[in-house]
C-alpha cells in the first residue's frame, strides 16, 4: 500500500533552499519516491487554510517513508528544511 508524504512548505529563503530541491529528490527516489505535488498553483474553496506551498510524494510503502524520513541520508536536509522554510508535515496510507 502507497504511503503519501503531505507538506505545507512555505519557504522563507529561497536561495538558501535551492539545493535542497535539487538534492532531496535523488534521495527520496533511492526509496522509490515519486512526486505528486511540488508547490503548483492551489486555490483555497474552504476552511481558513491558506497554504502558500504544498508538496506530495508517493512511496511505495510506510516502510520506504519512514526509512526515507529517518535516514541518516536526509538528516542534514531536513535540517536545512527546517532552518529555510516552515512546514507541517504529515504521513497518510492510501486506499
Amino acid at each position: 500500500m502507497s504511503t503519501y508524504m503531505i507538506g505545507e512548505v512555505n519557504v522563507k529563503e529561497p536561495g538558501r533552499y535551492k539545493e535542497y530541491l535539487v538534492e532531496v529528490p535523488k534521495i527520496s527516489a533511492k526509496y522509490g519516491a515519486k512526486y505528486l505535488v511540488r508547490g503548483g498553483s492551489l486555490t483555497i474553496h474552504e476552511g481558513n487554510w491558506s497554504p502558500e506551498r504544498i508538496v506530495v510524494i508517493e512511496f511505495p510503502s510506510r516502510e520506504a517513508a519512514m526509512e526515507f524520513y529517518n535516514g541518516d541520508e536526509y538528516a542534514p536536509w531536513k535540517k536545512i528544511r527546517e532552518e529555510y522554510a516552515d512546514s507541517k508535515i504529515i504521513f497518510v496510507d492510501g486506499v
